[in-house]
């Protein structure tokens, strides 16, 4: 995405609150216009008031000035209201926008990005953005009126010390172009030390019982103090720009009122101007040149901008998954995997040339080695993942034709690595359904889990992913979980891994009872769960080698070199 890019999906982002916007700008610019009387009514103060002796005219436009003043102050709460109403609703709409694609990304995002990456990147990007509806912002846009108005003033006063105000523009249009370019250099380099740090972070808290337990917490920690001493000292070095730029500006800006002072001195002298005028001259100087700093450093304002602009759009242009107005389930007998090849990298295939055939109702189990590509063939099946070649069909349908809501609605999965809320046993088992607790203290005695909800009950928090449980407990929530879901496919991905005999046995009983009737595929080295199985896959590098009942596999070299391997 180009700069230019960036900009148009800024105005269309604002374009879309234009009544707000509207209300804004039009309080803004009566604030503006008030603020040109100000002066004016000083002027009368000094030079018809003090300098002439007069007291009643002394009140009467100090009253005029309170009133004035008090107009203003509403009028600037009023549009401060409407503005961090504004600068609300758009960090609300990106937050929402990014969480939604979040949900619906392609899953390959995930093996280039950890969570707290992610979590820091967006953070930054969408603060920065939402600055875009900041007070500085709509100033700039209305001081347009005020340079206007200004020099109009400025003329009024006196056309030659005008000359000296107008001189200055030119200077300040450099030294701001200046800094915009460095800022925007500096911007960049702290995103990027700022996303390689989020990554380091997530990447060495998620394996902190590694860091520990292998003791490398000295070399972690030397680590953390030279990223973040990056990152610090990118953001210094931001604010630092930020510093000279305005103290730069304030120079020029005092350089000038000393010349209109030394000038102004020289004509009041002369009987050529009132000291009001002066005076008022001085305020209307800034009027015009404080909106052309602000209007010169919009530029300055954007370089902070953009980039996070560009970084955001390009990760909403991740694609997603598709399918969503897709075909209704077909009626089916099977899935059928046809000739299917996927890979990660596009050089060596995960799996290659798959045909397989799922009858309805049948178990079937996936046997290999780690990394031979049983769970990619899940993956596939769950479509979070796509075949490169071939295709997977229910019935006589390419799955990737049917609804990707109703196709995942034939699926009840317990995984590996199974993942449970921050909540309550009873709501990671239900999952936001209105499920009654008779149905999920059944699922829990058909999962093994009912001692240990008569010792917690089902309000027990789980933790964070579980943490507050062990391994065969939380297979066991999330085993409770698929029972109730009730769907007509079971995939159970090693659900035995952490399971005890006694946990074994139960599984071994509920493919006898609950899931008799159900299409089953487990991916499992257990000998009592596969000789429940009708159809043994044996997987190797990628292929189908062994595909037989287990009577068959266990007699067969290969699978008792397998077993020796695992």
């Amino acid at each position: 995405m180009t700069d230019k890019q960036a900009v148009i999906r800024l105005v269309k982002l604002i374009t879309k609150y234009k009544l707000t916007i509207s209300l804004i700008m039009g309080g803004l610019i009566v604030s503006t216009i008030l603020n040109f009387a100000i002066p004016l009514v000083s002027r009368k103060i000094m030079d018809d008031g003090f300098i002439a002796g007069n007291k009643n005219l002394i009140i009467f436009f100090a009253l005029a000035s309170f009133l004035i003043f008090t107009m203003i102050t509403v009028l600037d709460l009023f549009t401060e209201k409407l503005r961090i109403g504004l600068s609300a609703k758009i960090q609300y709409k990106l937050n929402e926008e990014a969480f939604n694609h979040l949900l619906h990304i392609k899953i390959g995002y995930y093996d280039k990005q950890n969570y707290a990456e992610t979590f820091s990147s967006l953070n930054m990007d969408i603060s920065a953005i939402t600055s875009i509806a900041d007070e500085g912002m709509f100033f700039v846009v209305t001081q347009i009126f005020s340079i206007i108005g200004g020099i109009i003033g400025l003329f009024i006063l006196d056309y030659r010390m005008t000359a000296i105000v107008l001189v200055i523009i030119p200077i300040k249009y450099i030294v701001m172009k200046f800094f915009a370019k460095k800022r925007k250099e500096k911007m960049d380099q702290f995103i990027e030390a700022n996303k390689d740090y989020a990554g380091w972070f997530g990447d060495t808290i998620g394996g902190v019982r590694e860091v520990r337990l292998l003791g490398i917490i000295c070399q972690k920690q030397g680590e953390f103090s030279v990223k973040q001493k990056k990152v610090i000292g990118k953001l210094k070095g931001l604010n630092m720009l930020s510093q000279w730029n305005m103290g730069i500006d304030s120079i020029m800006m005092q350089a000038m009122i000393l010349v209109i002072y030394i000038v102004g001195a020289n004509l009041v002298f002369d009987l050529g101007l009132t000291i009001g005028t002066v005076f008022a001259f001085i305020t209307y100087s800034a009027y015009v040149t404080g909106p052309i700093s602000a209007i010169l450093n919009i530029k300055y304002l954007l370089s902070g901008i953009i980039p996070s602009t560009k970084r955001y759009y390009d990760f909403l242009s991740e694609p997603e998954e598709s399918g969503a107005d897709g075909k209704e389930l077909p009626v089916w007998d099977e899935v059928i995997f046809d000739k299917v090849t996927f890979s990660y990298d596009e050089k060596i295939p995960a799996v290659e040339d798959i045909n397989l055939c799922i009858l309805k109702g049948h178990k079937i189990a996936f046997v290999g080695k780690n990394g031979c590509g049983k769970s990619t063939l899940i993956e596939l099946l769950l479509r979070l993942r796509k075949p490169q070649v071939g295709n997977i069909r229910v019935g006589d349908i390419n799955i990737e034709e049917i609804s990707l809501i109703k196709y995942r609605e034939l699926f009840s999965v317990v995984s590996q690595d199974v993942y449970l809320f921050n909540d309550t046993i009873r709501n990671n088992i239900r999952l936001y359904k209105d499920i009654d607790d008779e149905t999920i203290n059944k699922a829990c005695e058909d999962s093994g889990l009912v001692d240990f909800i008569k010792e917690v009950s089902l309000d027990y928090n789980v933790g964070a992913n579980g943490a507050m449980l062990s391994g065969g407990q939380k297979q066991k929530v999330a085993l409770a979980r698929a029972i109730v879901l009730d769907r007509p496919i079971f995939i159970l991905d090693e659900a035995t891994s952490n399971a005890d005999v006694s946990s074994e046995l139960q599984i071994n009983s509920l493919l006898r009872t609950r899931l008799k009737e159900k299409t089953v595929i487990v991916i499992s080295h257990r000998e009592s769960v596969l000789k429940e199985m009708d159809q043994i896959i044996l997987i190797d590098t990628g292929k189908i080698v062994w595909n037989s009942g287990y009577e068959e596999l266990i007699e067969s070299d290969l699978y008792k070199q397998i077993q020796r391997e695992l």
